[in-house]
């Protein structure tokens, strides 16, 4: 899965899930934000009469996104959102959140951070699970929150969970955001995160803690697009991947952010979904065929063993099953073999190769696109090990 700046996006499974509301997202985007804007600017909540300034700038461009967006089949509709964000800032200086929130004068202690003596250099190894077939998770717990089931994604980069995942205890206990930006994926939501710095990670209870790790705390999102099928907020986007958030470790990509274990110090990731198995280690293992680019990487597609097309493949663990050339998908059917090489000759045994099958009713074939950049899909994760070297920037395959 990538980010929306480098085109793909995770599966949207189509079935049906339980809706959020979206005044139940911004009412939690309202809490967070406001919170987050008391410690950064090291005051006391805001008074009644100065919320709507706090949140006025925040609010207005999103209304502005979603106003345009709707306005095109429905303009009546969008009049009638901006007269309700109106209303919503208005209503909002009735509440008194100095009395909701603590007081930057005492300040909530943080929990203690375990010692450590330079982990980097360690290897360790998360269980990994593979979801539906073709999403590859690992549990995690942050900042000692219950465990949330986090896609591993090398298409992004950045640890990225909804704030409704978090106490608000929790969420002070995170200490002051660094930053607040917008993002989005685009299998269809976009939306509003805070930026931390100073989080603790236990990934697959126990294998590996990490602390001063950034994460990316979700607060308000909307869609895309309001096709039949697509999700109506972040959360509903990670529930149909029966997921409850994402952690993106790929090095070259569009973020989010950066990946949590490149920004703690680690030198590489072993993404062996074929053996359930994330390890994180300082080298590459011996052997393998190395190429430039974690995870986009100029490499050359073959189909059926015909002449190879070069592509800019997007080698992504989140990607479910990716996409292809429509100079190549004539003839993508079930029995279909795609193999993908390091050279334009086809030679040598290919980076990785699969088979397209159809199974009870479920087709694996990767989907048309234009142009040349593509994206892998999981297909490659699932028949063999990768490493993404964050230190040279370059993927390691291990072809079986």
């Amino acid at each position: 899965m990538a980010g929306r700046d480098s085109a793909k996006g995770i599966k949207n499974s189509g079935n049906s899930k339980v809706r959020r509301r979206g005044l139940v997202v911004v009412g939690a985007a309202v809490g967070a934000f406001a919170a987050a804007a008391a410690m950064a600017t090291g005051s006391a909540a805001p008074a009644k009469a100065d919320i709507d300034t706090l949140l006025d700038p925040i609010i207005q461009p999103l209304i502005t996104s979603l106003s345009d967006a709707i306005a095109g089949f429905d303009p009546a509709a969008a009049t009638d959102l901006t007269s309700w964000s109106d209303s919503l800032l208005s209503s909002l200086n009735s509440i008194d959140l100095g009395a909701a929130l603590p007081s930057t004068a005492e300040p909530v202690a943080s929990a203690a951070l375990p010692a450590s003596s330079d982990p980097t250099t360690g290897t360790y190894d998360i269980p990994i699970t593979v979801q539906e077939g073709t999403e590859p998770t690992v549990q995690a717990s942050i900042d000692g929150s219950a465990d949330q089931t986090l896609l591993v994604d090398t298409g992004s980069s950045g640890l990225v969970i909804p704030s409704t995942d978090l106490s608000l205890t929790q969420l002070f206990d995170l200490g002051i955001p660094t930053g607040i930006n917008e993002s989005g994926y685009s299998g269809g939501v976009d939306y509003i995160y805070l930026e931390y710095n100073d989080a603790t990670v236990d990934y697959g209870d126990g294998a590996l803690d990490t602390t001063n790790t950034p994460i990316d705390v979700e607060i308000l999102s909307w869609p895309t697009s309001f096709s039949s099928g697509s999700p109506l907020d972040f959360q509903q986007f990670l529930s149909d991947n029966d997921v409850t958030g994402i952690l993106g470790i790929g090095d070259n990509t569009a973020g989010p952010t950066e990946s949590p274990l490149e920004a703690d110090g680690y030198e590489g990731v072993l993404v062996d979904v074929h053996n359930n198995e994330l390890i994180v280690e300082p080298t590459a293992p011996t052997g393998g065929d190395t190429v430039s680019g974690a995870p986009i990487s100029s490499l050359y597609e073959s189909v059926n063993g015909g002449p190879p097309v070069e592509v800019s493949d997007d080698v992504d663990s989140g990607g479910v099953y990716g996409n292809i050339p429509s100079s190549l998908d004539s003839g993508v059917t079930p029995g279909t073999t795609i193999s993908v090489y390091d050279n334009a000759a086809g030679t040598g045994t290919p980076l990785y190769t699969y088979t397209v099958t159809d199974t009870g009713g479920v087709d694996t074939a990767p989907t048309s696109t234009s142009g040349t950049s593509i994206d892998s899909g999981v297909e490659p994760y699932l028949v063999e090990p990768i490493y993404i070297d964050y230190t040279d920037d370059t993927m390691t395959f291990y072809p079986s």
